[in-house]
């Protein structure tokens, strides 16, 4: 069936709305980058993104709301990557902690804007998040390094100590290097991501299980 007029034209709006949305999106992204959350303002975000202020608030009501999209979006984003890594790894668990990652490094490598957002929060990393989407994403992550972790205790290959305050150890160390990275000028993930492979296998791993695993 041909659609009727009125249907192309709901059609258009809609995709223009959703080209906004995302222009605003990516906009907002780097002025929040840039500026921190308090410094930036709808007006800078409107030029950043080459459209009219009340363009902004017709996509997103407040900057609050526009700040809490970008860390929802890209935390899920960021989540599906590594848990994806993890899955497409058929090794065992010490291989499996190195896809994670690598995916947690080449993921923030790859959206520096979102990175320098949280560089310029100063807020810890191992720190839940307040808004409750961003949380629940936040302990979804740490129940994944949790169980990789559990099970490498159970192996025998890890230390044998508690999954949990392990998961938040290991995921700030890894952030801590990658922001270290960043402020450094590094722009290659790889070496970075080798490097904490690296201090997460000294940390982690009973001297001689992975060798043992290896062979």
């Amino acid at each position: 069936m041909v659609a009727t007029s009125k249907q192309s034209t709901s059609r258009l709006e809609d995709a223009r709305a959703r080209m906004y949305r995302d222009l605003i999106f990516e906009s907002a992204e780097c002025v929040f980058g840039a500026r921190g959350f308090e410094g930036a303002t709808m007006q800078e975000i409107a030029n950043e993104a080459g459209v009219s202020l009340k363009t902004v608030y017709a996509s997103y009501p407040g900057k609050r709301e526009l700040f809490d999209a970008i860390m929802r979006e890209r935390g899920a984003a960021f989540h599906d990557h590594v848990r994806e890594a993890v899955e497409n790894t058929h090794g065992g668990t010490l291989e499996q902690l190195e896809a994670m990652t690598g995916a947690f490094v080449e993921f923030l490598f790859a959206h520096r804007e979102w990175l320098q957002i949280h560089m310029r929060s100063r807020i810890a990393w191992s720190v839940r998040p307040s808004e409750e989407a961003a949380a629940d994403l936040w302990r979804r992550g740490l129940e994944d390094f949790e169980k990789l972790l559990g099970e490498g205790i159970e192996q025998g290959l890890f230390y044998p100590t508690d999954p949990s305050e392990l998961a938040v150890l290991v995921n700030t160390i890894t952030k801590v290097l990658v922001t270290y990275a960043a402020e450094a000028g590094e722009d290659d993930p790889h070496p970075v991501a080798e490097r904490a492979t690296l201090y997460l296998r000294r940390l982690l791993c009973v001297p001689g299980a992975a060798e043992r695993a290896s062979g």
